[in-house]
């Protein structure tokens, strides 16, 4: 069984919560996330990363406030291999996310 580990981060984006689920959705789609799944009721998005040496997922919850959306963030990775040594791979995720946001 794998030993999995989880990171979480906070972001705030201006806009209204569709505009910055479209936003997210775009970016994860860009970062070559896979099963990506949209969930309106709960306004909560979950995405599967898996490139060699990174194993694992986003879950993205949007709470909207004004003009502004709320984005809580939770990777989870598999910490159990070598290269998680010399890098975070829950990094790793946060930052393909980030670099296409």
């Amino acid at each position: 069984m794998a030993i999995r580990k989880s990171k979480e981060e906070n972001y705030v984006i201006n806009g209204n919560i569709d505009n910055v689920r479209l936003i997210v959705l775009q970016a994860l789609q860009a970062g070559g996330f896979t099963k990506i799944d949209d969930n309106r009721v709960i306004n909560q998005i979950s995405a599967d990363y898996k490139k060699f040496p990174v194993w694992g997922n986003i879950q993205l919850t949007l709470v909207e406030e004004e003009n502004k959306v709320k984005v809580n963030a939770v990777a989870t990775a598999n910490v159990d291999n070598i290269y998680a040594l010399f890098s975070s791979p829950t990094q790793k995720i946060f930052n393909k996310f980030k670099q296409n946001l």
